[in-house]
């Protein structure tokens, strides 16, 4: 129960790691480092840490290359990409964090969602062993829906915001990164119970 009220803060140490990532991004994005556009990808998302115990989503996205725009350039993103996914969670039970009684059921959610994803390469190309040595930091923003509330206790559409870093398997078409998944309504409706986790991330380009 302790854990629950360690939340907040867990949002908010996420966050300022996000803004000193995009800090330290933004004067080598400037410096116009060679990418490697293929114009589109599949990412598979699976959890990998499920922080409040409230559910287990599977995200499956087709990304798609997006011209930069005046917000990606006053952002300085090296990149940016249209994204819509579909996906399914395991929705657990909900239960009140101070006497454990029962608040919502769970169940099992069918996932759709569409975004706008923004890009920074931390360096050139170089690498150490399999992988690029410095990842590429991303931010996406958009709208997520579940067929059932998700959480338990939240509401059926939300806004996401996913940030996370990538890192390149050089010589091939793939990916692997570590990402941050925020869903919550922002407080405009009445429930916004939101969810926090991690997943392990898996792309192609195709």
């Amino acid at each position: 129960m302790l854990f629950c009220g360690t939340l907040p803060a867990l949002r908010l140490v996420g966050l300022a790691t996000l803004v000193l990532a995009l800090l330290a991004a933004a004067p080598s994005a400037a410096g116009g480092a060679t990418l490697d556009r293929r114009g589109a990808w599949v990412y598979a998302d699976v959890p990998a840490w499920d922080i409040s115990h409230e559910g287990l989503p599977f995200r499956l996205t087709w990304a798609w290359d997006s011209p930069l725009d005046p917000l990606a350039r006053l952002l300085r993103s090296s990149e940016t990409r249209w994204t819509a996914g579909i996906g399914y969670a395991k929705v657990y039970n909900s239960y009140d964090a101070t006497t454990g009684r029962f608040r919502s059921a769970g169940g099992h959610a069918a996932l759709a969602s569409a975004g706008r994803e923004f890009r920074w390469r931390l360096a050139p190309e170089t690498r150490v062993g399999a992988l690029a040595r410095l990842p590429t930091v991303l931010v996406e923003f958009g709208v997520h829906g579940a067929s059932r509330h998700f959480p338990a206790d939240g509401t059926h559409f939300n806004f996401k915001l996913l940030s996370g870093l990538e890192w390149e398997v050089p010589s091939r078409p793939w990916t692997v990164g570590l990402i941050w998944l925020h869903f919550s309504n922002a407080d405009l409706l009445s429930r916004n119970s939101g969810y926090d986790g991690l997943a392990l991330r898996l792309s192609w380009s195709r």
